[in-house]
């Protein structure tokens, strides 16, 4: 009995009220906790598997709607993607100096024509608003017509244990920006999709910012990486708000649990499995309802992701598996097509 009070819930709900609080217990320590009361309350101890069989898996085509990559992964995607069945991809080029990936990008394009979406390189420099170089460098990618949607814009993405350390915690552009409404004007006129990336640890400032810029351009198709790592009831107020926002599944098979800051991390939303790969009725309820909203996506980027690519996607298809076949055809593929190949 002990064990089960230190299982309460802590931090703030989505909408930002506190919820009970466990004193002296982080968020991750409870997982733990629950991963280990639901094996040794299953007997596993005594050999015998947490969870059940396999259940069925999905086999058809599967477009990765995100992926991107740095210099020297052409053959890596190549291979990547011939082992896991996946057709097409949309892909985007990271801007690191000493690993800028425009090049490979290019090249795997003009290798495979139709195997690719190719998106405008993505940036990591950005802050307050979108720089006037890069903006006006965008601009001009997007008039050539081998570019077919805007790669990733981090908006609100906070630090990552394995990644970059800010002063602030986080790496954020203002929604607000004049070169924002620059760009998505741009974009508007050229018809489209743009990737922008806003994570919901803070909720309360980030999504009256969103709601008023999906509001202000509703001629452009927006793409919400890996749902913002948003539970299923933000994301519900995001898509029930507005119809030109697209979500794509990248990462929400687990939960996020690679942020640097704890309390950022508690303020995330629910994976979409349970911990034996179950889609979770309220994600299912979720996919059912808007069924042309949602892709299948891995955001392969790091050499560590693009290594375990087959394994990501393969666990894909055994969620796709557990839904209607026409469902799981919009999401593997059907929605990121449609996206991707709108009239310009």
């Amino acid at each position: 009995m002990w064990l089960l009070t230190l299982l309460v819930p802590t931090g703030r709900d989505h909408r930002g009220n506190k919820e009970t609080v466990a004193p002296g217990i982080s968020q991750n320590m409870r997982r733990t906790l629950v991963f280990l009361l639901l094996v040794f309350g299953s007997g596993a101890w005594a050999n015998e598997p947490a969870c059940g069989q396999p259940g069925t898996r999905y086999s058809g085509p599967m477009i990765d709607a995100m992926a991107q990559i740095e210099s020297g992964m052409f053959n890596t995607v190549s291979r990547a993607m011939d082992s896991s069945g996946v057709t097409r991809m949309a892909l985007f080029a990271r801007l690191h100096r000493k690993r800028n990936g425009e090049a490979d990008v290019l090249s795997l394009k003009k290798r495979y024509p139709e195997r690719f979406f190719m998106g405008t390189p993505k940036p990591f420099d950005q802050g307050g608003d979108l720089s006037t170089w890069f903006v006006n460098q965008t601009i001009s990618h997007v008039q050539d017509e081998r570019y077919q949607f805007i790669g990733e814009l981090l908006f609100a993405h906070a630090d990552k244990s394995h990644g970059e350390q800010t002063a602030t915690g986080e790496r954020y552009v203002a929604p607000d920006g004049k070169n924002v409404f620059k760009l998505l004007s741009a974009t508007e006129q050229r018809r489209i999709p743009i990737m922008l990336h806003w994570e919901v640890y803070d909720w309360g400032r980030d999504w009256p910012a969103f709601h008023a810029l999906y509001s202000r351009f509703p001629g452009v198709t927006f793409i919400w990486p890996h749902a913002g790592f948003a539970s299923h009831e933000q994301v519900l107020t995001v898509l029930s708000s507005h119809s030109n926002v697209m979500v794509t599944l990248s990462k929400k098979e687990k939960f996020p649990d690679s942020l640097s800051n704890e309390e950022k991390s508690e303020l995330l939303g629910e994976a979409i499995v349970d911990s034996c790969g179950k889609l979770l009725r309220e994600w299912r309820d979720l996919l059912g309802k808007y069924p042309d909203r949602f892709m299948f996506a891995t955001d392969a980027h790091k050499d560590s992701r693009w290594g375990k690519y087959e394994k990501i996607v393969e666990q894909w298809r055994f969620i796709l598996g557990q839904l209607p076949d026409p469902l799981a055809q919009s999401l593997a593929w059907r929605n990121a097509e449609r996206t991707y190949t709108m009239p310009r």
